[in-house]
């Protein structure tokens, strides 16, 4: 396996999993209208990971729609299906709805902004 090709991933997390806090990933689901239509209905029951808060980077900042209560968060990827921004995820106390995702070219780490869940969607 290279680097590039998950083994970096898998290298990164080994290393770096027991300096990050335990978190738990949610995806949206699906459920039935009562039309035979799906709408969002919730959430399941989480995946665990391993992620890291950290300070929101200037990028970040400049993206249109942060506000100044996002923070940056970071997800080891080693073992862990796409996120997307319809996921939301609970780390250090607290749930985050996901407003931006980007991964490192090595795919060793999910870098999120994460909004407080439930937190006004107003940009600055």
């Amino acid at each position: 396996m290279g680097l590039l090709d998950g083994g970096l991933a898998t290298a990164f997390s080994s290393a770096f999993s027991g300096l990050y806090l335990d978190a738990t990933l949610y995806r949206a689901t699906d459920g039935d209208d009562g039309s035979g239509g799906g709408v969002g209905n919730g959430f399941d029951s989480g995946t665990p990971v391993k992620a890291q808060l950290d300070s929101t980077t200037q990028a970040m900042r400049d993206s249109p729609g942060y506000i100044d209560t996002d923070q940056r968060i970071i997800v080891l990827a080693a073992g862990v299906d796409p996120i997307d921004t319809d996921c939301e995820i609970e780390v250090g106390g607290k749930r985050w709805s996901i407003a931006s995702v980007a991964q490192d070219p090595a795919k060793a780490y999910y870098e999120l902004r994460g909004r407080l869940a439930g937190a006004a969607n107003n940009g600055s």
